[in-house]
């Protein structure tokens, strides 16, 4: 009998072992919100792009399929027309939006554009969020397309910058830590923290270290405190 109980509770340990691993691998935003969760952290917002660079015909055909289905705005500049897209209905607490860039010249190539976010994070969000993501990757996107996420926590009684690096590092074993400190005259980026886990294939070298986890954090005028991780780097659209 003792001898069945250790070998139940092996089981369980390597079954919840195993799960959390699988949840982490499956997608970079529910790893992102699964590790908000259980940390207690106050989500801010969270945001996914997804972007990829296309043919002007393919992008025009994007344009067409989301005029059917958005409102949209046209801007113009100097080397590029913008089509901006929105869905005015949000749905379980999720926004999107899309972009497609044509360049003025012919021979530049176009850009296409997705942005998924949110406010918050929970189950439902969780599987609105699978379902509108892979729908937006077959309709506009190809393998080749770039993914770029990102979720940034406030400051609170519980947790603060060096606690917030300190959990993500153990969290998603990440290595190769750089931090870099930023002494720009009026920055809002009081530090930078980069690192690498092998949870994920995409990554950027960075003097000859592979990075795909950026942690930024973001201090305002008052002094306080935001916490944004993404990966495989931070980026600002829209």
């Amino acid at each position: 009998m003792f001898n069945r109980l250790i070998l139940f509770f092996i089981c369980i340990s390597l079954f919840l072992t195993t799960t959390h691993a699988s949840e982490l691998n499956t997608d970079e935003m529910i790893a992102l919100g699964n590790f908000a969760t259980e940390q207690q952290l106050e989500i801010e917002n969270w945001q996914v792009t997804i972007k990829e660079s296309v043919s002007v015909v393919k992008a025009e055909k994007s344009i067409e399929l989301l005029k059917n289905e958005y409102s949209y705005e046209k801007k113009s500049t100097e080397k590029s027309i913008i089509y901006l897209f929105k869905n005015d209905h949000k749905t379980n607490g999720l926004d999107v939006l899309y972009k497609v860039i044509l360049p003025t010249e012919s021979s530049s190539q176009a850009e296409v554009i997705a942005l998924l976010e949110g406010a918050e994070w929970s189950e439902e969000v969780k599987e609105s969020y699978l379902i509108t993501k892979n729908e937006i990757v077959h309709k506009l996107f190809t393998k080749l397309a770039q993914s770029y996420t990102c979720l940034t926590s406030v400051d609170n009684d519980i947790i603060n910058g060096d606690v917030f690096i300190e959990k993500a590092i153990n969290y998603f074993n990440l290595r190769h830590a750089t931090t870099q400190y930023d002494n720009i005259a009026k920055s809002t980026i009081k530090k930078s923290f980069y690192g690498y886990t092998d949870l994920w294939d995409a990554f950027y070298s960075v003097d000859n270290k592979p990075i795909n986890v950026q942690i930024a954090i973001i201090e305002d005028e008052a002094g306080n405190e935001k916490y944004t991780i993404g990966t495989p780097i931070l980026i600002h659209e829209y």
